[in-house]
């Protein structure tokens, strides 16, 4: 079964630098709702169209795999994802008028707690996994070294970026497959810097920090976790902190880059972590 657009949806996602394998995975999702549509959905299995598909008949779908098909909380982020990504593409283009999942939300698959940890040890699946937006993996890359956010947005950090060092193979080719998709972007906007505007832009080309909340944003509800890269930055300084003991104050000052007073704020911040 084909869902509605989705020769222009595909071409979509290939312009936008997905893998084949991962527009695969839409097309899975995709075929499976409009099948769910058809054969429990009266109403719009009468005239199967997208100007009478409704938010209630999305809410049904995610309550059907959640209730009937026992799927985990990642995979309802992901599937709601999928969905939320068609029918912006479909609102944007004006193929339809109304937008079914503007005020459907992800479930938090952990608390969602502005700082946690639990993402530097899970950096390599993060890293790895195509259904997060190029930008994002990006920033919790640079994060997990300790890298803050007006370091690298700042013209002329693309000169650290290009003498980064992979510590195991999973970065090795992270950096290599960013690297592929950022080139056209550099060449588009003729500026070497690693976060870069979409549209062509050549008094500003370099995203601002808004411009990367956006697209942090749109990634949030499927980790679990506060993408804010100010407290992507804490987080990592409280894992160091709490996974390098042996240090000393001098050492780790040196080692995080922090002042006296803010190693004292973090090693405070570190003990209400822990309780």
């Amino acid at each position: 079964m084909n869902y509605p657009y989705q020769d222009r949806f595909q071409l979509f996602l290939n312009q936008q630098g997905l893998a084949p394998l991962t527009i695969k995975t839409y097309n899975a999702t995709l075929t499976h709702f409009f099948t769910f549509l058809m054969d429990n959905r009266p109403e719009f299995a009468a005239e199967p169209k997208l100007k009478n598909l409704t938010e209630t008949d999305v809410r049904a779908f995610l309550t059907a795999l959640k209730e009937d098909e026992k799927i985990t909380l990642s995979t309802y982020n992901k599937n709601l994802s999928h969905l939320n990504r068609y029918f912006r593409y479909l609102f944007t283009h004006q193929l339809i008028k109304i937008y079914p999942t503007l005020t459907l939300h992800g479930k938090a698959t952990t608390a969602n707690k502005r700082l946690t940890t639990k993402w530097l040890t899970k950096l390599p699946d993060i890293l790895q996994d195509e259904h997060l937006h190029f930008y994002t993996r990006l920033t919790i890359f640079l994060s997990s070294r300790g890298y803050t956010v007006s370091e690298f947005l700042a013209p002329g950090f693309e000169d650290v970026w290009n003498k980064l060092s992979p510590t195991n193979s999973t970065e090795k080719q992270f950096i290599t497959n960013f690297n592929q998709f950022i080139r056209p972007l550099q060449e588009l906007q003729h500026s070497s810097r690693i976060f870069l505007k979409q549209r062509f832009s050549p008094d500003n080309p370099g995203l601002s920090n808004a411009g990367l909340h956006k697209y942090l944003r749109q990634d949030e509800s499927y980790l679990g976790f506060s993408l804010a890269p100010k407290f992507l930055h804490q987080s990592f300084i409280l894992y160091e902190l709490g996974h390098h003991p042996e240090l000393s104050d001098a050492q780790l000052m040196e080692k995080l880059r922090l002042d006296p007073a803010s190693l004292l704020y973090y090693q405070k911040q570190l003990i209400n972590h822990n309780k």
